[in-house]
């Protein structure tokens, strides 16, 4: 069972459902709802909202998930090739043992980068921060402006960390409204996607499966066609 753990103080609903539908077409998935204000509460159709753990398109989604213990405890013996961790808990990520990939969401907005690097260096720390071979990935949502990436490393410059080729993508309507949409659906559109953030997340499809784009990319017809 690989996790992957994303972290980061914006809306990564999207991102993470994405995520889901293409990783669940040839795998069992579990994405995990461990963010301070219950996040994915209402950014999907439920048959029951008592209950934390549904079904939505081909994958699970465990909400109300405040720490890895409480996680363990709902998991009980289920198995799940992998498991969506989307958490902007400080506390929490204290506590959270080595996954096997780190993504950070961001933007450039300052509140965001703040809070961001509070989210980093509350999980790299103690065995995790000599762990150099956990490779972590900035996925960044970028507009004109005066910084890049620099900014947000310089913050994090005495943190050892294995940084990856950042993923960027840019604001698009195409994107909002598809988000929008999903809202509402009980299966997950991938089309009309603007064609950035469709690259971002068939890259991170390619490094979770260890695959050729290729192969990806057939994998996205799959998913278009379930629509």
């Amino acid at each position: 069972m690989k996790q992957i753990l994303v972290i980061g103080h914006y809306d990564k609903t999207d991102f993470m459902m994405y995520l889901g539908k293409m990783l669940s077409i040839d795998h069992k998935v579990l994405l995990v709802d461990a963010t301070l204000h219950r996040d994915y509460e209402y950014v999907f159709p439920k048959m029951d909202e008592t209950l934390n753990l549904h079904t939505h398109d081909q994958f699970d989604v465990l909400e109300d998930i405040h720490s890895y213990e409480s996680l363990k405890q709902n998991l009980g013996d289920s198995q799940y090739d992998f498991v969506l961790i989307d958490c902007n808990d400080e506390q929490a990520l204290e506590s959270w043992p080595e996954v096997d990939y780190v993504y950070v969401v961001t933007s450039y907005e300052n509140p965001v980068i703040q809070k961001n690097v509070k989210l980093i260096r509350a999980y790299f720390q103690g065995e995790k921060l000599s762990s150099v071979k956990l490779p972590v990935t900035k996925v960044i949502y970028e507009v004109s402006n005066h910084l890049d990436e620099t900014y947000l490393n310089s913050l994090l410059d005495d943190l050892p960390l294995l940084w990856k080729e950042s993923l960027i993508y840019y604001p698009d309507e195409r994107d909002q409204t598809l988000k929008i949409i999903n809202q509402y659906k009980s299966t997950i559109m991938v089309k009309r996607m603007s064609s950035p953030y469709k690259l971002v997340i068939k890259q991170v499809i390619e490094f979770i499966l260890g695959q050729e784009m290729s192969k990806v990319n057939a994998l996205w017809k799959r998913a278009e066609r379930s629509n």
